[in-house]
């Protein structure tokens, strides 16, 4: 069931993504031939004016194919795509990943209206000689404010107390029935962060008691926390990628492949709608992200090719297109196979394999 409903929502988030390219090319006057939900054979066929709308045998996505796409199809007609000027034709191919973004901006908020849970600032374990146990905090004590400021999350009290090494805070405690003040300085600590960063941040030695409460926000609160979470996911991402490029952040240890988007899915049903709705923005995100990838066969090909175009004056020709194309799909399904590859070592199946042949 969890498999079905991953690619459900897989399935979901690209047929999406194409029906951005489709909104925006009719819109623009553009001819579209076909919309296919899903690839493969078709197993349904309707037509309404020029388009043929069909469901596919392949429910993994699906495409839009527009009139005048290729050089050798044209009729030098003003309804096809490549009649249309660069900067038209580029907002059809970037329609695609800006639906996705809309979408995850959207999922994210439903998950701040329909309610979230959200960590409490309780005290469960500390740590020997660490700051917070020479202060004479104990289990179950709630850290009510820091520095004067009220605390509603762990996530809060935590980003207050990292940002402030070897600076005293005054700390507001809660215990059973009794409220008291202490002042407590976090210890300076190096750290390298998944990206591979190193930092200087405050630790004050306790973990969380794993209590927490649903939390829910207003329409127009949930909106702005909606943007700016997307907006810290988006920077982090791109911040990971060049990571990656640079080869100071491991591809195996932070991509994941479908295998993995299964499994999160697995567990994200058993909690309810909210995670589900969050891994769909987490997801969607990554879509548009991985859709602007400067790859041939990518929207972010697409894209380079008309940047390209504008600069040379010309169009890059058809033959050195297919080819890049060609280059383009292999090396996503290289990427394919390494991240599912990934996703199976992560979950032990190599090493059931190999204590199979051992025994």
């Amino acid at each position: 069931m969890s498999a079905i409903i991953s690619i459900f929502i897989l399935g979901i988030l690209v047929i999406v993504h194409e029906a951005g390219h489709f909104v925006v090319a009719r819109c623009a006057g553009v001819r579209v031939l076909r919309f296919s939900m899903g690839f493969g054979p078709r197993l349904l066929t309707w037509t309404r004016g020029h388009t043929e709308y069909a469901v596919s045998a392949i429910p993994l996505g699906g495409y839009v194919k527009m009139a005048g796409e290729q050089g050798e199809e044209r009729q030098h007609q003003p309804w096809e795509y490549l009649s249309k000027p660069i900067a038209t034709r580029g907002l059809i191919v970037f329609a695609g990943p800006f639906v996705n973004y809309l979408v995850a901006l959207v999922s994210l908020w439903a998950v701040f209206v329909i309610g979230y849970p959200e960590l409490l600032p309780v005290v469960g374990k500390l740590v020997p000689q660490m700051p917070a146990a020479l202060a004479g905090l104990q289990p179950d004590d709630r850290i009510a404010s820091v520095d004067g400021q009220p605390l509603a999350s762990w996530e809060q009290m935590t980003k207050i107390i990292a940002r402030s090494p070897e600076r005293p805070l005054a700390f507001v405690i809660q215990r059973q029935q009794a409220t008291f003040s202490v002042a407590i300085t976090p210890k300076a600590k190096s750290l390298t962060d998944f990206l591979g960063q190193t930092k200087t941040v405050g630790q004050i030695g306790i973990s969380p008691s794993g209590a927490f409460q649903s939390t829910r926000l207003a329409p127009f609160a949930a909106a702005t926390r909606a943007v700016t979470q997307q907006n810290e996911w988006l920077q982090q991402t791109l911040m990971a990628l060049l990571s990656m490029v640079t080869g100071r952040l491991s591809v195996r240890d932070s991509v994941t492949g479908p295998i993995g988007i299964v499994m999160l899915t697995s567990e994200a049903v058993k909690l309810g709608i909210s995670p589900v709705l969050f891994l769909v923005s987490l997801f969607s995100l990554s879509l548009a992200v991985f859709n602007l990838f400067p790859i041939p066969i990518l929207d972010g090909g697409h894209l380079l090719f008309l940047a390209l175009e504008q600069l040379r004056g010309r169009p890059i020709s058809l033959k050195v297109q297919e080819r890049s194309a060609q280059v383009g799909f292999a090396l996503l399904m290289s990427l394919v196979l390494v991240v599912c590859a990934n996703d199976l070592s992560r979950l032990g199946v190599f090493d059931k394999v190999a204590g199979w042949f051992h025994r």
